[in-house]
């Protein structure tokens, strides 16, 4: 989903009500298919346009200007409400200016930006054993048809969602995230798109001025971090290790282990670091809430350990509460 492209700490970083499918049943051969266009769209076409993103009582409005060179993306976001935000983005490589705070930050995209719709053929099994999908109606979003996407969770470990793409593209349009109640927890949604180039290379490149900006970079590193990895012992059904990487924090001197568990569609990242006396007075402990994003804080045998995702409270509880050592390799 597009919001995840900003949803960071560095820069801005579906589903009761849906008709409900037999638990065991297949999914529809059409939601497949649309699924699976949904996941291409963005990996083949240039666009620009203008979409909000609500969570809970907030809303944010955002320009985007999106292009694809045979498999390479280069994407400007910009922030047309609060703090002037903007953030750059060329393949992997994120960039986030904010001159408010004098700050540009520098990452390797997470581990968990590219699990939302990151689905192949071959991984779609893996899908329906988690999420039940059918086609729902056909509507108009930013002036453009577009099909519906219902996709269910089949437990309560996890969130469902209500898509709307392009039906001429399979470009994603709108997307609801929704709790097992109905509620929508955040949404997002094209208010107006132009679909087709030609995106110059001028139109990608910040605005933002360097003067004065402070440059942080998250790096990934090498023989560094923790002395002891750690593994969920009983991750909820479906979630699994898909990643491990240690990264240097920016704007703090500080290794941790990221470690990351996904169904496919949802995603949970787990950030381990050794303590010392300083850092230890630093860190949160207990469960905390943004929107529809939960995080688990805790101490474990001279460690720190945070659990993060957009999935429901007992899904981070269930793995930040069964991290064990994991066996020497």
């Amino acid at each position: 989903m597009t919001r995840r492209l900003f949803a960071s700490a560095a820069a801005l970083c579906l589903v009761a009500g849906l008709p409900a499918p037999a638990a065991s049943a297949p999914a529809d051969e059409d939601a497949r298919a649309w699924l699976l266009r949904i996941h291409r769209a963005p990996q083949e076409l240039d666009y620009e346009g203008t979409f909000v993103y609500r969570q809970g009582g907030q809303l944010e409005t955002m320009r985007i200007v999106h292009r694809a060179d045979d498999g390479r993306v280069r994407e400007r976001l910009i922030a047309l409400t609060g703090p002037p935000r903007e953030v750059i983005r060329t393949d992997d490589e994120v960039r986030c200016y904010l001159p408010d705070q004098q700050s540009v930050f520098i990452e390797q995209r997470r581990l968990d930006r590219k699990a939302f719709l990151s689905i192949v053929p071959e991984r779609l099994p893996e899908v329906e054993q988690n999420y039940a999908m059918q086609l729902g109606d056909v509507g108009r979003i930013a002036g453009r048809s577009a099909q519906q996407l219902l996709i269910r969770a089949r437990d309560d470990y996890r969130y469902g969602y209500r898509l709307w793409a392009d039906r001429e593209t399979g470009l994603l349009l709108k997307a609801d995230l929704m709790s097992d109640r109905g509620r929508v927890l955040e949404q997002f949604m094209f208010t107006q798109i132009r679909l087709g180039g030609p995106i110059p290379d001028e139109a990608l490149e910040p605005r933002t001025p360097m003067t004065g900006l402070i440059r942080y970079d998250d790096t990934r590193v090498a023989g560094e971090g923790p002395s002891r990895s750690w593994r969920a012992a009983q991750p909820p059904k479906g979630f699994r290790l898909t990643g491990v990487v240690v990264r240097r924090l920016p704007k703090a001197d500080r290794v941790v282990q990221q470690l990351v568990y996904s169904d496919s569609l949802a995603a949970v990242s787990v950030f381990i670091e050794e303590l010392d006396g300083g850092v230890a007075q630093e860190m949160v402990e207990g469960p905390m809430r943004m929107g529809a994003l939960y995080a688990l804080g805790r101490f474990l045998d001279g460690h720190h350990v945070t659990v993060v995702g957009e999935v429901p409270a007992k899904t981070i509880a269930a793995i930040g509460n069964s991290l064990v050592p994991a066996p020497a390799e």
